[in-house]
């Protein structure tokens, strides 16, 4: 399917949302992005960027074998690198906090697109992956903001804060490797 075919059909799939979302929120509760957050603790923020690390480092392996396009392949260094680091940080930290330094895990859904960019080349590969970049970061904001929003302040709560710039720089990366295919 082309790129095009996909925006199309992606178009086409959340009009049919907006049309069907429009007629039940005017019986229903309302949105879920205005309900508050539930505080995220130390273990719960460790594990998740544990996770998303796993993840950054396990995909962009792949990328950095088989992307087409040479900035794709770039990208995917510096998440390897980049994520790496963060791993290393993160798990020297975590005596210092007594937690047990996380052990990652891919959830179902991240496990699927793994397999996924397994399974493309060229530029369909490029363009999973790139796909699959911009959601993780989006994530991974989400994670870092909401965590350092609910806080206390310690030692995780400083690197959260440090940390947090580099993947929003990440994210406006990837977007613009999306944005130039």
């Amino acid at each position: 399917m082309t790129r095009q075919a996909f925006l199309a059909l992606g178009v086409l799939a959340l009009a049919a949302c907006g049309q069907q979302t429009t007629s039940e929120t005017t019986e229903t509760a309302p949105a879920e992005s205005s309900a508050p957050t539930a505080a995220m603790n130390d273990a719960t923020f460790a594990q998740a960027v544990a996770n998303s690390d796993a993840f950054e480092i396990q995909s962009s392996e792949l990328a950095a074998q088989r992307a087409a396009r040479q900035e794709v392949k770039d990208f995917a260094a510096m998440m390897i690198r980049d994520h790496s680091q963060t791993t290393q940080e993160l798990a020297a930290l975590a005596p210092q906090i007594n937690l047990t330094p996380p052990a990652p895990q891919l959830d179902g859904l991240k496990q699927d697109r793994i397999n996924a960019l397994r399974s493309a080349s060229g530029e369909a590969f490029d363009d999973a992956y790139l796909d699959a970049q911009v959601a993780a970061h989006e994530e991974a904001v989400r994670t870092f903001e909401d965590y350092i929003a609910s806080a206390q302040a310690g030692p995780l709560r400083d690197w959260a804060n440090t940390t947090l710039p580099k993947l929003r720089t990440h994210l406006q990366q990837v977007e613009a490797l999306e944005n130039a295919t």
